[in-house]
């Protein structure tokens, strides 16, 4: 009869390869446990040394941690913040924001340099701009937000003493200099009627560089305006051909090198604000004139498609790259090439036309290629009775 031996319980040991590869992975474990603390303490350092608050909170609004800026700027210690709603920091004005702001970030989406004010320890509002991020885990599950805050309080201040000085500035070349306007023109008409030629011609330059820093001047104090949420419209019902009569001749004075067309925009009523629309009409003809030359053709077409009339300026100039389209109507805003660094200006024409026709429901476009000329148009309803 055969015998048998029970099973040696060594037989279930590991052997020397099984052990070495155990062994190995145990070590690339080990490995990438320290790679992780060494990433996670490097990620600690840079938001404890960050100029910025940066601010992690739950979906609640509810703040989960809490940086030195954040200290630093609001007031508040981590210890004072974290377990509290970030509705501590907002001010009671501003309370709407927040649902709005997570309503946002809830959908997936991340809120940029949203600029805003809120509440500090010591009860004082600052200016802030927000970066905000909605924080997913490793199956895409948004699980919280993380918020960086940037006090722009000082930055603020520089643009309002900066827009006061423009106002006040602008405010106290007005009036002198629509007295010399005037008197420009009194000896204008009497050099006319002397048939004087050569002061005709001298005052007649004189007129036009007046009327271009009248322009520049009231530019002016519509950006102070607009900057300070001052500028509202006047609205009432005009004829859009009276405005573009006023336009050529205005333009016969201001560019009588170029030719200038218009056609269409004969008995269409408008009801909006004339002067603010007779303003977007001569910056975007000042800013034709100004980028192409002499004995070109600026075209002006406005046409009618059904309640609303497109109008549109077009210029043979030197034309605008792409990647500078999307920036031209910025405040202060210039292209920078070496065609149009001769070209005199501030960089905010384009700009108050864009907000005016924002005030009005519209906005401007543009068509350009470099060296093809460009086309600026918008589009305003009619006025139906």
């Amino acid at each position: 009869m055969r015998n048998f031996k029970a099973a040696d319980s060594s037989t279930n040991e590991l052997g020397p390869t099984e052990l070495s590869t155990n062994i190995q992975e145990q070590k690339s474990l080990l490995a990438a446990l320290q790679l992780a603390e060494e990433r996670s303490a490097m990620l600690a350092a840079i938001v404890d040394s960050s100029d910025d608050a940066i601010i992690s909170k739950n979906l609640n609004g509810v703040v989960t941690s809490w940086n030195l800026s954040a200290q630093r700027i609001f007031g508040y210690s981590a210890e004072e913040m974290i377990g509290e709603s970030i509705m501590k920091l907002i001010p009671k004005d501003r309370a709407e924001e927040e649902p709005k702001i997570l309503s946002v970030l809830k959908s997936g989406q991340r809120v940029d340099h949203f600029e805003t004010q809120r509440v500090t320890k010591q009860g004082r509002l600052i200016d802030v701009s927000l970066t905000i991020s909605p924080v997913k885990n490793t199956t895409g599950k948004i699980i919280g937000l993380s918020k960086i805050a940037r006090d722009i309080t000082d930055k603020k201040l520089e643009e309002q003493r900066k827009n006061d000085f423009i106002a006040i500035a602008s405010h106290e070349l007005k009036t002198p200099l629509t007295s010399v306007r005037s008197y420009i023109q009194l000896a204008l008409a009497k050099a006319r009627n002397s048939s004087d030629a050569f002061t005709e011609n001298i005052l007649s330059r004189a007129e036009v560089q007046t009327t271009r820093m009248v322009a520049m001047i009231h530019d002016f104090l519509d950006l102070s305006r607009l900057e300070d949420g001052k500028m509202s419209l006047n609205l009432s019902r005009f004829t859009l051909v009276q405005l573009m009569d006023d336009l050529m001749a205005e333009a016969k004075i201001l560019a009588p090198g170029h030719i200038i067309t218009y056609q269409g925009c004969t008995n269409l009523e408008m009801y909006a604000d004339r002067e603010k629309i007779s303003q977007v009409l001569s910056n975007l003809l000042s800013n034709a004139v100004k980028y192409s030359l002499a004995g070109t053709f600026v075209r002006i077409d406005c046409t009618r498609e059904q309640n609303n009339v497109s109008i549109n300026f077009t210029d043979q100039g030197v034309g605008i790259d792409l990647l500078d389209q999307p920036r031209l109507f910025e405040r202060f805003y210039r292209v920078k090439n070496e065609q149009m660094k001769n070209v005199s200006g501030f960089g905010i024409g384009l700009h108050l036309v864009s907000e005016i026709l924002k005030l009005h429901g519209s906005e401007i476009r543009v068509k350009s290629q470099p060296g093809k000329g460009s086309t600026f148009y918008f589009i305003l309803p009619v006025y139906i009775d």
